[in-house]
């Protein structure tokens, strides 16, 4: 019972203050801002939510390569190791079989030094794709990060239009200036994932 007659108070107290400033015809100065507050958070949510998108492409991009680069860097492995088996079975072969002749024995040898060449090459490779496959990984988690960052920016702009409408209804400027922060808190958070992502960050 005493909420409601709390709340019975407090909504004729609002429709006081509405009657009041149109008894007088006019509205506080302030009123005006409201549309330009609102448009320009707008706008901000819409630049966030666009770039947002965008991010999550960049990411999924991102995972993709990494997943290309993991599989690149497997079979680069796959070789390697095949190769160490060829050159291991034609050295145990030379070492243990004693009649062979000596055109098989130079064909074995060289057959063994072409797979021994081939490997740190084929090493390198492997190892370059596994740097890719991180440096792809590192780039997505950085996507994902801004765009973590930029969700938090577009709802406390979205905040700061509640409460400048807010404001605007019931004609309590404490509520427009509450906007207005909310609204600097989003801009700020949007510069610093912007920032952030291009290393200007912490």
């Amino acid at each position: 019972m005493t909420e409601k007659k709390g709340l019975k108070s407090v909504v004729a107290k609002v429709k006081a203050r509405i009657d009041a400033s149109k008894d007088l015809g006019t509205e506080p100065p302030w009123i005006k801002q409201v549309a330009m507050l609102t448009g320009v958070l707008a706008a901000l949510s819409g630049f966030l939510a666009v770039r947002a998108t965008i991010l999550t492409n960049d990411a999924i991009y991102e995972s993709n390569q990494a997943i290309l680069a993991q599989t690149q860097s497997s079979d680069a492995w796959s070789e390697y190791q095949a190769e160490s088996i060829k050159a291991h079975v034609v050295d145990t072969t030379l070492a243990t079989v004693n009649d062979l002749s000596p055109e098989n024995r130079d064909a074995l040898t060289k057959q063994s030094e072409g797979f021994r060449d081939r490997q740190p090459g084929i090493k390198q490779t492997a190892t370059d794709k596994a740097t890719e496959r991180d440096q792809y990984l590192q780039n997505g988690l950085r996507k994902l990060a801004e765009k973590d960052l930029l969700g938090y920016a577009g709802f406390t702009a979205q905040i700061g239009i509640a409460l400048a409408s807010v404001a605007a209804l019931v004609r309590v400027r404490t509520a427009f200036y509450a906007g207005i922060a909310a609204g600097v808190a989003g801009v700020a958070i949007a510069v610093y994932a912007i920032a952030a992502q291009y290393g200007f960050g912490l």
